[in-house]
């Protein structure tokens, strides 16, 4: 997980700089759900929270609150406490490009409509994508596959959250956890899998592999 965050952690200082079952049936629905992890909200990692979704058809997602990174203000957009104008958001129908002495750092797609430059998006292009597909790819080696990643950015009011959808795939067997495609998620991972002992109490879920034990707890 602390793997996926490095690179937006990386990635926000360039933006700053310029204004980081083994069994037969998928997944498992004791595990199904949205899960933040307990130690990220911390300026080291330049992110107010984040964790993980998995879903009951197999597929797993990684999130994060980047509310403090970015989000969008009458003013303009806020980039790590600095504001950058309007100027220097451009739209032209549902593309919303941010450019700052010619470097485009943010190039996106619309995909739901809120108020203002409020919404969510997809994001295709610019420093931050270019940033993380750099350092997904040094960390997930054979696992990642750019032409599969999909990012969503949504943006509301001061907050906004980046989803890396479908980063992977999961099954549970009994008191193991299997993650298929982006091995970097999970430390001792052999190619494109890795796997994990994981435990539920209530709405705590604990992650062990083979060099670390993660904590997360269930969003309601």
């Amino acid at each position: 997980m602390k793997k996926v965050i490095t690179s937006v952690t990386v990635c926000s200082l360039a933006l700053c700089a310029l204004a980081s079952c083994g069994s037969s049936a998928k997944g498992g629905s004791d595990i199904v759900g949205k899960w933040a992890m307990s130690d990220l909200s911390n300026a080291d990692q330049s992110v107010d929270g984040g964790g993980i979704i998995f879903t009951d058809g197999g597929k797993g997602s990684v999130y994060l609150d980047t509310s403090s990174l970015l989000h969008f203000e009458s003013e303009g957009l806020n980039v790590g406490g600095t504001v950058l104008a309007k100027d220097y958001i451009q739209e032209e129908g549902k593309t919303l490009k941010v450019s700052v002495m010619t470097n485009d750092m943010l190039v996106m797609t619309k995909l739901e409509s809120g108020e203002g430059y409020d919404g969510k998006y997809s994001l295709d292009g610019g420093i931050l994508y270019d940033s993380i597909v750099q350092g997904m790819e040094k960390q997930g080696g054979e696992s990642f596959d750019k032409s599969n990643l999909d990012i969503t950015i949504d943006f509301d009011g001061s907050k906004s959250e980046v989803v890396f959808n479908d980063l992977f795939t999961y099954s549970t067997k009994g008191k193991k956890l299997t993650v298929s495609g982006f091995s970097g998620f999970l430390s001792g991972g052999e190619g494109s899998e890795a796997t994990a002992e994981f435990k539920i109490d209530g709405d705590t879920l604990e992650l062990k592999d083979s060099k670390n034990t993660e904590t997360l707890t269930r969003v309601k």
